[in-house]
């Protein structure tokens, strides 16, 4: 099961997008949900969300694209603690990593001039 310190190590870029998605699974309490939310950075490897529902580490989220209606299943990695400014946001790793964003991102051994 990814703990949080595997989930501190970035193994790809990410990139600051607001892409609106439909997130649902069953949360920490046992309930059933889908809600209307939105990425908000996206890497090869997964994302982070906005999310108004209590997840845990390890549970598998569905991920739904609004604008191409693509499917993938994710793992939460990260939950963001209240009081923070991750709060309300969660990180999702892929179950199989795929090309779902419709971006093309740099190779691992880019850098930048920064």
């Amino acid at each position: 099961m990814p703990n949080v310190e595997s989930s501190q190590r970035r193994r790809s870029g990410r990139l600051s997008r607001q892409l609106p998605v439909v997130l649902s699974g069953v949360d920490r309490d046992g309930f059933n949900f889908g809600e209307e939310t939105e990425t908000v950075s996206i890497s090869k490897h997964g994302a982070s969300v906005r999310t108004a529902y209590p997840l845990r580490l390890g549970q598998e989220v569905s991920v739904r694209t609004k604008g191409t209606q693509r499917v993938g299943q994710f793992v939460v990695v990260w939950v963001g603690q209240p009081g923070t400014s991750g709060d309300g946001q969660a990180g999702l790793e892929w179950v199989e990593v795929r090309r779902f964003w419709g971006i093309e991102f740099p190779p691992e051994d880019w850098e930048s001039d920064e």
